[in-house]
């Protein structure tokens, strides 16, 4: 009878809630939502940061994962991953092969140069190590061309603008709408790099001096702390986004990209409320997934994919309970449900597979 106890014991010991320093708390009545409401209420809100009418609190998540992925940018530059045109091209879709012995994680609003046109890809995404070759989904950011350029895909230094990522992990999307998005944004900052550009690709405007010079100006001022996980972004006095990674290192990689994308929404209302949303704001948006519901969604990586959807926010949150840690969230990014009456139609996304 001892020896069953302390079995028993034991085996509690080593199924305890979290990594060390998380202290357990009741399950709450959420469902499949339960790993997204621990994790927001185990991070905590940091000192703002200010640049103009943007603020950035970093955010500290306890039992964090000790093991960062690799990403897009470091796997290009060491030649162990590969996108090509699946076939003799096919807009919604690319193929990706994994060549390390890592996983490697691609962020959803990266975008891949070259090929017959250059895309945005369209989730988060976990790419088990050797993958073999899988199916990316993909939104063309290039309306005007259909002509090989490259065999295999690079990326682009910027990360697209948040709005464009939003609309990205809304519920539901449109290649038409991502190309109005495109249109729109380049127009709004940066003119004459949109005329100039004669296939319409979303990095002309991005990468446009003037507005690197702006959103240099944003980002330079916010050194966020190396072990934060994560971010919540205000914009204008309201809360716009929030990112929040189950590692520092992997946060610590994809940091920059993430703030010159928000500061890109950021520099288009810079005459804007320059007042900061209190931390207590900032709080009471983390607990809106509390409400939230999860929607499973497909993925072709391994771990879970999930769209988050209700308590007045949206947005997606990837799972992968190997890597023992922050509740086995990989990344998840949540933002305000678009104003009543102002929400853009929307379609059901495509679907994507494994190839076969």
């Amino acid at each position: 009878m001892k020896k069953t106890m302390l079995l028993i014991a034991l085996l509690l010991a080593a199924n305890g809630f979290g990594q060390g320093d998380i202290t357990p708390r009741p399950p709450k009545k959420t469902g499949s939502a339960n790993e997204l409401v621990r994790l927001s209420h185990d991070t905590r809100v940091g000192e703002p940061y200010h640049a103009k009418n943007m603020t950035v609190y970093p955010l500290f998540t306890a039992g964090r994962a000790a093991n960062a992925y690799r990403t897009l940018d470091e796997s290009l530059a060491s030649r162990l991953i590969r996108i090509s045109e699946k076939g003799e091209g096919n807009v919604p879709e690319l193929l990706v092969e994994n060549l390390s012995d890592d996983p490697v994680f691609l962020l959803a609003g990266e975008i891949v140069t070259g090929g017959r046109q250059n895309r945005v890809i369209a989730q988060d995404i976990l790419l088990a190590p050797r993958s073999g070759p899988i199916s990316l989904g993909v939104f063309c950011v290039e309306h005007g061309r259909w002509t090989a350029q490259t065999k295999y895909f690079g990326a682009e230094k910027e990360l697209a603008h948040n709005t464009l990522r939003q609309q990205l992990s809304a519920p539901s999307n449109t290649q038409s709408a991502v190309w109005s998005e495109v249109a729109r944004k380049s127009k709004a900052v940066a003119p004459a790099a949109a005329m100039a550009a004669p296939t319409g690709y979303l990095g002309a405007a991005l990468t446009d001096s003037k507005v690197q010079s702006s959103v240099e100006a944003y980002a330079k001022p916010i050194a966020l702390p190396s072990d934060a996980n994560g971010m919540a972004v205000v914009i204008g006095g309201q809360v716009v986004g929030v990112e929040i990674f189950g590692d520092s290192e992997t946060f610590g990689k994809l940091r920059e990209k993430l703030l010159r994308s928000y500061a890109m929404d950021a520099m288009e209302n810079a005459a804007g409320e320059t007042q900061a949303a209190g931390r207590e704001r900032v709080e009471e948006f983390l607990r809106r997934v509390e409400r939230a519901r999860l929607a499973s969604k497909q993925s072709v990586g391994i771990g879970r994919f999930f769209g988050i959807e209700g308590g007045g926010l949206y947005g997606s949150v990837l799972l992968w309970h190997e890597q023992q840690g922050a509740h086995g969230v990989v990344h998840t990014s949540f933002f305000p449900e678009t104003p009543a009456g102002e929400a853009p139609q929307v379609h059901p996304m495509p679907r994507f597979s494994p190839m076969r």
